[in-house]
């Protein structure tokens, strides 16, 4: 299904994100040209799965209308919308356990496939925090990296300006449509960061506004577009420890900034400490040798991300030739009824945790501070 008619799912209300996931299971249908199509294929995932709620027609064409028009204002404004389907949907996104059916793109789409770490922290960092940001930022960006975060006050502030420092790519991810930067003291650095040929991105279409789940929401892209979270400084419940569960579920490189001695007792690196303590780090990083450490641990992650690749390839590939050799042995219509509900009923690959102590239950079982 094209993303516009999965924008205009999104929009219709009283749809969820279930239902849009249960619909673009559905084989063979036909991409939807007016709302009644939409329908159509509503009550077709309904009779399959059930317990799908259909609208009436009036709210169908209010939510397809809505679509068209976020579609052309997004495109009057450089944003491109994207599926998961679209070979522009960055690899290692569709490999978390729950990517984004739709990301709206502004500036060079091509950053998002390239080796991208996540430079992540308080929004009120000590100097040296704010010092080490910027470092990083600018070190790894001069690697070929492309450094990913948050936008916010800070940290994620720092590392942006470290990696435009060196003229590196830096990605933001944001938690509210494209149509304003928030906060909006930083709308020149979102200027800069599009001028230096990065992006700004957010699953959320224009028009959004956010809401404290949608910052918890975001920080699952972040670590997922990356090969490794560096966590700068952060309070033990803190925003950026979101951000930590959801790089261990994923299965990404956790890289954790040792605080020194002076600043052991400030409890804006309590968090730090508490990662190191328990172990739960790849990498502490105490100075600039222990970079090459963290590239190599990223080209690990990098690797696994590749066979999981690979492999889901090769399952599908699977897949098609039993389909085709079993409509050879069984031609009638049951056969394709079960091969649908064989092909809806297969768990996607998903990264195995390092630890399901630490894992995210839901989005909704934290809010941001």
């Amino acid at each position: 299904m094209q993303a516009i008619s999965i924008l205009a799912l999104q929009k219709i209300s009283g749809i969820g994100a279930e239902t849009i996931k249960k619909v673009l299971s559905l084989p063979n249908h036909l991409e939807p040209d007016t709302p009644s199509d939409l329908l159509e294929i509503l009550n077709e995932a309904k009779t399959k799965f059930g317990r799908i709620s259909v609208p009436d027609i009036q709210t169908a064409k209010i939510g397809w209308d809505k679509a068209h028009e976020i579609w052309d204002i997004s495109l009057q404004h450089d944003i491109q919308i994207i599926a998961k389907d679209s070979s522009d949907y960055p690899k290692n996104l569709l490999q978390i356990p729950d990517p984004p059916t739709l990301l709206h793109v502004k500036g060079n789409i091509d950053a998002l496939n390239k080796d991208c770490i996540a430079i992540v922290g308080t929004r009120n960092p000590t100097s040296f925090g704010s010092s080490q940001a910027k470092k990083y930022g600018k070190s790894f960006a001069k690697e070929g990296y492309v450094v990913v975060s948050g936008l916010a006050k800070g940290v994620d502030s720092a590392a942006h300006k470290g990696a435009l420092g060196s003229n590196g790519l830096t990605v933001a991810v944001l938690a509210h449509g494209l149509n304003t930067i928030y906060p909006s003291v930083n709308k020149q650095l979102a200027d800069n960061i599009l001028e230096n040929n990065g992006a700004l991105i957010s699953e959320y279409p224009w028009g959004t506004l956010s809401n404290r789940s949608f910052f918890v929401s975001r920080n699952r892209i972040q670590s997922g577009l990356s090969l490794g979270v560096l966590v700068v400084e952060t309070k033990t419940n803190g925003g950026t420890m979101h951000t930590v569960r959801f790089c261990e579920k994923q299965d990404r490189a956790l890289i954790v900034v040792k605080p020194p001695e002076n600043l052991i007792e400030n409890e804006n690196t309590h968090g730090n400490a508490q990662l190191i303590t328990e172990k739960r780090a790849d990498v502490v990083l105490e100075n600039d040798n222990d970079i090459n450490l963290v590239k190599t641990k990223m080209e690990n992650v990098k690797d696994k991300l590749l066979n999981q690749e690979v492999s889901g390839q090769q399952s599908s590939f699977a897949l098609s030739k039993y389909a085709i050799d079993q409509k050879s042995d069984n031609n009638n219509t049951d056969y394709m009824n079960s091969k649908s509900s064989f092909q809806t009923n297969m768990d996607p690959i998903r990264v195995k945790d390092k630890t399901e102590k630490y894992v995210t239950k839901s989005i909704f079982d934290y809010v941001e501070p």
